[in-house]
């Protein structure tokens, strides 16, 4: 499984899908010494999200911003997939059209590999919309559109 493309900043304030599977990761590389509680997977990235991205900075020798750009992303997945393996957890968040972000890029380019002409630029748009419709009535899922949890399962 490819890395979840990093798309844009995260930081207090943001939302979406990216900052579920960011709170996802750091729940996942959490120990038992850590100074933030568990997070909830709910992507909006607050104050508790921002304490625990600088947590994460701190102990692997980060610029300590509290903020997830490309290089804290990549560092976050890479300690994830050590701990869990490869897989890519469900967000916690339905994807649709209007979102954006690196796990659309994700799910465009699993697409793409099933046959798609994707854009993978990590906007759901109409195409991905219809991409997504046909991945379900094949594999007899009701054919929203959106990806949620049975989808995103059956997909990776």
């Amino acid at each position: 499984m490819a890395i979840p493309a990093y798309y844009s900043l995260i930081q207090n304030g943001s939302t979406g899908p990216d900052v579920a599977l960011v709170q996802t990761w750091l729940n996942g590389v959490r120990d038992s010494c850590t100074w933030y509680p568990e997070l909830a997977v709910d992507g909006r990235f607050g104050t508790k999200s921002e304490n625990a991205v600088k947590e994460f900075q701190l102990k692997n020798s980060m610029n300590m911003d509290g903020k997830v750009g490309a290089n804290t992303w990549n560092v976050l997945y890479t300690k994830y997939t050590a701990k869990h393996g490869l897989n890519v957890p469900y967000p916690g968040v339905v994807l649709r059209s209007g979102t954006a972000g690196g796990t659309v890029r994700l799910v465009q380019q699993k697409l793409n590999s099933l046959g798609e002409k994707l854009t993978t630029d990590g906007k759901y748009g109409a195409s991905t919309v219809a991409a997504v419709q046909r991945y379900q009535r094949r594999n007899g899922l009701t054919a929203d559109g959106s990806v949620g949890k049975a989808t995103w399962e059956k997909m990776f």
